[in-house]
């Protein structure tokens, strides 16, 4: 009898535990929740609508970045030839095969000039350095020795990638992050645009060491669970997603400079 109650606990907790989050640091939630108001929509300057989650500490975007604006209003080239995106050494985007049924699926691609001029995100946002991508990679669950490992890394993947859209395979994602990744393809640094359904890369915002043409990104596959990372030429062209900014920290008050002492000394009264 006694064994009988005990395999009923034990069901209802294997139960219960089936359904807690992947990680428990992860805290996705709707935009426009009032308690936090750090997850209200965000607009760039085309009216483009952004929802956020909130991963560990950090903030990030759940859409790809579709804006043909920089936020200082300028704007990013768009619709190159292959010989001209190839040859770009300045920002610019593409719609992949310029399908508007593919931007408004995945965005746009973006080379890595885009990013480098640090003004590709809406004001209070910014495209992630690859530290902070392995801070929110750590909140879902890739261990602390392979952070800055160069390849696949971990086994986690799924928690990022979207549900649908990703060709059919065993590596499934399931999306628990709310991130919503979703397979965008890529233009290559030659001009062609490729692996959509299959593949998604992101930029980072970090240099690769002293090659100034190199930035580190991000690459998820349709058929593993890797999480991967690598550095490549700005000429790609990969989807883009924005990490708001840190509270500036306020300066301590400097105290006040003591007052000059008089060089004639105390004064000093006489009673004559």
């Amino acid at each position: 009898q006694h064994m009988k109650y005990l395999l009923i606990i034990f069901l209802a907790c294997g139960s219960l535990a089936a359904t807690r989050p992947i990680h428990a640091s992860v805290s996705a939630h709707a935009s426009g929740d009032t308690t936090d108001p750090n997850l209200n929509p965000v607009y760039d300057l085309d009216s483009n609508k952004y929802t956020v989650v909130k991963i560990g500490k950090q903030y990030w975007l759940q859409q790809n970045l579709r804006t043909t604006k920089y936020n200082d209003t300028s704007a990013i080239a768009g619709g190159l030839s292959a010989a001209a995106w190839k040859s770009a050494t300045s920002g610019a985007f593409a719609v992949y095969e310029d399908n508007p049924a593919h931007e408004a699926q995945f965005g746009k691609l973006y080379n890595g000039y885009a990013v480098a001029t640090g003004k590709l995100c809406p004001k209070g946002w910014h495209i992630p350095g690859d530290k902070e991508w392995q801070e929110m990679e750590a909140v879902i669950g890739l261990p602390a020795n392979e952070l800055a490992r160069t390849g696949g890394r971990g086994s986690q993947a799924a928690a990022l990638k979207s549900e649908n859209l990703w060709k059919d395979s065993e590596a499934k994602g399931d999306n628990k992050s709310g991130l919503d990744f979703k397979p965008a393809g890529t233009r290559t640094d030659v001009g062609d645009f490729v692996t959509i359904n299959q593949f998604t890369g992101f930029w980072t915002s970090t240099t690769y060491e002293t090659a100034s043409n190199y930035l580190w990104y991000r690459h998820y596959y349709f058929n593993v669970n890797e999480m991967g990372r690598n550095y490549v030429i700005k000429n790609n062209g990969y989807s883009c997603r924005c990490v708001k900014d840190e509270p500036k920290k306020k300066e301590a008050a400097k105290p006040a400079p003591p007052k000059p002492k008089s060089k004639y000394g105390p004064k000093t009264i006489s009673n004559g």
